[in-house]
């Protein structure tokens, strides 16, 4: 979830408190069409932001489930074959297909890779259980690609509704914002005359990304119009001077007389 998307949601949970603390003031404002619209948007946004982050998630693990798969399925199964081939089935025709894949094949590739392996393997299936591997090596190497098949799946559809949630949210957002411009056109002229409730409604409808708590100054200034209030009450005296002070001069002492001859 995006932070301006967070900031929408914050703003929009804002002006349901507002509404649902001054019910009474705003009368069928609070009640109307466009408050059914914003409580949903709210839902809306918050289901979008599970999806978006459970999605993120299962993608994150699906990747390295994939890797794990990819790593098996190359060292545990396609490795075993191409190395009892190279020992002995240099000569036959199907011994390209036996050999080992490049290491950075793309995953749709490597499964590729391992499908013509298989094929290739079968015809000599009896030199490679001889050389050491399982009777039922083929099955494994096949189930050992169909895992890493469903995992790229999985991964597929975790991007897919990453992406749906992404876009719900940025619609979804764009909706709220209209929301509330709307109910602003309602909300104001039901507060006409009353500053106190007016300044806290402007501050939650704000988008900003946090928003500061109104000083009690604010309502006061707004209730008589003006925001010089408290203007004298807020001047601090200067702190005095921890400085020393200098001494006054000394008063002139008088002349002593000169000694007699």
């Amino acid at each position: 979830m995006q932070a301006k998307h967070v900031t929408v949601l914050n703003t929009l949970q804002r002006v349901q408190r507002f509404m649902d603390t001054n019910a009474d003031t705003l009368g069928s404002v609070n009640t109307s069409g466009y408050r059914h619209v914003l409580d949903d948007t709210v839902i809306a946004l918050k289901d979008h932001a599970v999806n978006q982050s459970a999605s993120q998630q299962m993608g994150q693990g699906e990747t390295a489930r994939q890797r794990a798969l990819r790593s098996a399925l190359r060292q545990n199964h396609m490795r075993p074959i191409a190395t009892i081939a190279a020992a002995e089935l240099r000569q036959v025709p199907e011994f390209i297909a036996l050999r080992m894949p490049a290491p950075n094949l793309t995953t749709q590739r490597l499964i590729a890779a391992a499908g013509a392996m298989r094929v290739a393997a079968q015809s000599y299936e009896h030199t490679f259980v001889a050389g050491g591997l399982a009777a039922d090596f083929l099955d494994q190497l096949q189930a050992a690609a169909d895992a890493l098949t469903q995992s790229l799946t999985d991964r597929g559809a975790s991007t897919t509704t990453q992406a749906a949630a992404t876009a719900g949210l940025a619609a979804t957002a764009s909706r709220g914002r209209a929301t509330v411009r709307v109910l602003d056109s309602l909300v104001q002229p039901q507060l006409a005359g009353n500053a106190a409730l007016l300044t806290q409604w402007k501050t939650a409808k704000r988008f900003v990304g946090k928003t500061s708590p109104v000083p009690a100054s604010t309502f006061e200034a707004a209730a008589i119009g003006t925001n010089a209030v408290q203007a004298d009450a807020s001047a601090t005296p200067s702190a005095p001077s921890n400085a020393p002070v200098a001494a006054p001069p000394a008063a002139p002492s008088d002349p002593v007389p000169a000694a007699a001859a």
